[in-house]
């Protein structure tokens, strides 16, 4: 169904460049490249859910949430693991990109959150007047936040992402 649940890509001898220093996490080149194909699609759905919503097919919306829900999940999962326990280990020594790449974190647990629980509210409720109303607004908020969020990992985070430093 999506294409980065099937994603399970051998790794080259090329894409492994180094480890972080103290884990047996290491630099992946086409770690950057799949988050940023995750943003495309989790956008690509996120538009969907806006358009089913406006044109007023109601029944989609809880299958497309959850779809969302997973992706977005699945996203989350792989910065967690690959991209942000990596840069805590590669910037130790450059305490101002570190404490930056804490405080995405950190931002990123409370968006997280925020998005969990708008989720969990349309998809195991009942829609009534009321709630198709309220609908329209959340998901606006959601989208406001989402879109400055995937700006910000694209132009300020994500470019922190390097292959370790030789010690000489």
């Amino acid at each position: 169904m999506f294409g980065f649940f099937r994603r399970k890509k051998q790794l080259a001898g090329g894409q492994r460049k180094g480890r972080a220093p103290g884990t047996e996490i290491y630099y992946h080149s086409e770690l950057v490249p799949e988050l940023l194909d995750d943003h495309k699609q989790l956008l690509k759905l996120f538009t969907e859910i806006g358009q089913e919503y406006a044109a007023e097919r109601f029944t989609q919306l809880p299958l497309l949430l959850r779809d969302f829900g997973t992706l977005l999940r699945e996203h989350l999962l792989k910065e967690n693991v690959k991209l942000y326990i990596y840069l805590k280990h590669t910037l130790a020594d450059d305490p101002e990109s570190a404490a930056l790449t804490q405080g995405f974190r950190s931002e990123m647990h409370g968006i997280n959150r925020t998005v969990t629980r708008f989720l969990s509210h349309y998809i195991l409720d009942e829609w009534d007047e009321q709630r198709r109303k309220q609908f329209g607004a959340d998901l606006d908020a959601i989208g406001k936040v989402l879109v400055k969020r995937i700006e910000t990992e694209e132009s300020v985070l994500y470019p922190l992402y390097q292959p370790p430093k030789s010690k000489a």
